[in-house]
């Protein structure tokens, strides 16, 4: 997987199979296809990868196993308001929120899709899940890009928007192969050549050859049903990453500092210090408080503020001692 800190490590989204022939090869800038021994792995990308199928032994067992994930999408909500016992709300919330909402639908949408043997569906949702992937993994890198999707296209300059092909091509450092899966997918999704020939098969007994189609959905191959819940599977370990990181970045430290100001504040109301109307300040403190808070070295002089403010690598583990330790408290 990737890791969730800082350092990047590869990821790979191994290739659907469902595609044949030219849909699993680059067009070049002329948008003809390639030759047939022109794959092309020379950008990041485009490799192709072997959709690993053992993972989903059958379709019963890929439905239960996805039905397990789905949980993993409540964790990572639940986890970015923090432990206490007031839910903080920031801006960043909003947006992570908004990544968690249409991951977990669209995770469902293809177990639906698979349960009613609908290919064109199921597959066409698993190219809009590896979208929003590329999306959030942008957006975590650059979190302003975020004031491009909160208004509609029309009301924005030309070209705040990243196409997709750019996010793609961004994606690519990380998440081997993830060109080649969405190029082939959008042979599905955009009724390529897979969409169209998807309905027929020919059975050829050697004397014979018979040519059947079905008017309602329906999978080719029984296996295409475990195709698309392996590349649930894969996909759906890509989003959560990405939403975990999102979190870590842009949420989680904004939940965290609150928290960290809000014992400061506790503490310094323990040791004596009056409420204050401001949300950054630690109190109304007396001179006799002030002066104990700067000789303990929790408080130094601000000239730019012309106030007292925390010292510098204060936490609020130290102060919650230096309170707890005051005569006034003993006493």
């Amino acid at each position: 997987m990737l890791g969730c800190n800082r350092n990047k490590r590869n990821h790979q989204i191994a290739l659907c199979s469902i595609t044949e022939g030219t849909a699993r090869r680059r067009p070049d800038d002329t948008g003809k296809p390639r030759g047939k021994a022109s794959y092309v792995t020379e950008k990041p990308g485009f490799e192709e990868i072997p959709l690993d199928l053992s993972t989903t032994p059958t379709v019963e067992d890929g439905l239960a196993i996805a039905a397990v994930r789905y949980r993993r999408f409540i964790d990572v909500a639940k986890s970015a308001f923090g432990d206490g016992p007031d839910r903080l709300l920031f801006r960043e919330h909003l947006s992570l929120m908004s990544f968690v909402n249409r991951a977990s639908s669209l995770h469902m949408g293809v177990l639906c899709a698979v349960r009613e043997s609908n290919p064109h569906s199921a597959f066409t949702l698993l190219r809009a899940y590896l979208e929003l992937v590329v999306t959030v993994l942008y957006a975590d890198r650059h979190p302003e890009y975020i004031e491009a999707l909160e208004r509609p296209m029309a009301e924005l300059p030309r070209r705040t928007r990243k196409r997709f092909a750019e996010l793609f091509e961004f994606a690519a450092r990380e998440l081997r192969g993830i060109r080649a899966v969405y190029a082939s997918l959008n042979e599905m999704a955009h009724f390529g050549s897979t969409a169209l020939w998807y309905p027929f098969s020919i059975e050829d007994d050697g004397d014979t050859a018979r040519l059947s189609f079905y008017t309602g959905p329906r999978w080719r191959k029984e296996e295409d049903a475990r195709i698309a819940l392996a590349m649930l599977r894969e996909s759906d370990e890509a989003m959560l990453e990405v939403l975990q990181r999102y979190a870590a970045h842009h949420v989680q430290p904004l939940v965290e500092r609150y928290l960290e100001r809000d014992r400061i504040r506790r503490s310094f109301a323990v040791a004596g210090a009056g409420a204050s109307d401001d949300e950054r300040a630690v109190g109304t403190l007396s001179p006799e408080l002030g002066s104990a808070a700067v000789e303990a070295g929790l408080l130094a002089w601000c000239e730019e503020h012309d106030a007292f403010e925390l010292a510098e690598g204060v936490t609020a583990d130290q102060i919650e001692a230096w309170a707890a330790g005051r005569p006034e408290r003993r006493a």
